[in-house]
């Protein structure tokens, strides 16, 4: 048990929280996965890409310690305080990625019908 904690010891604290971190918003959003699917076609994928941007839209925290944060927490914490502008700062980037999030799952759509469309024209006789 010793090692472990003497392992731990030599990684930064902020490496260990980062992946932490990650490692629950990628459980959280198979979870969701696992959810969606059974929701009609657009409403899962939507749902699935909202969930996203909330859970790993990235901002910079402020204070002496400053390093890398979700803006949702940036978000709430504004909310909290009533800083308008850290609101709008941090709901423009949950947006932005919402909106790219969005536009790409919309691509992804048109070329999956596309692409099953071809299939079955493939398999049928040309006759």
């Amino acid at each position: 048990m010793d090692n472990l904690l003497s392992v731990l010891d030599t990684i930064p604290e902020d490496t260990i929280a980062i992946s932490v971190y990650l490692l629950g918003s990628i459980i959280i959003l198979w979870c969701w996965y696992a959810i969606a699917k059974r929701l009609p076609k657009p409403f899962g994928g939507i749902s699935w890409v909202f969930v996203f941007a909330v859970m790993l839209t990235p901002t910079v925290s402020e204070g002496t310690n400053a390093s890398i944060a979700p803006a949702f927490f940036g978000l709430m914490f504004g909310v909290l305080t009533k800083e308008h502008s850290l609101i709008w700062f941090n709901l423009s980037a949950i947006l932005c990625v919402l909106g790219l999030g969005l536009i790409v799952g919309y691509c992804w759509s048109k070329y999956s019908d596309k692409r099953e469309i071809s299939v079955i024209n493939k398999k049928s006789s040309p006759l």
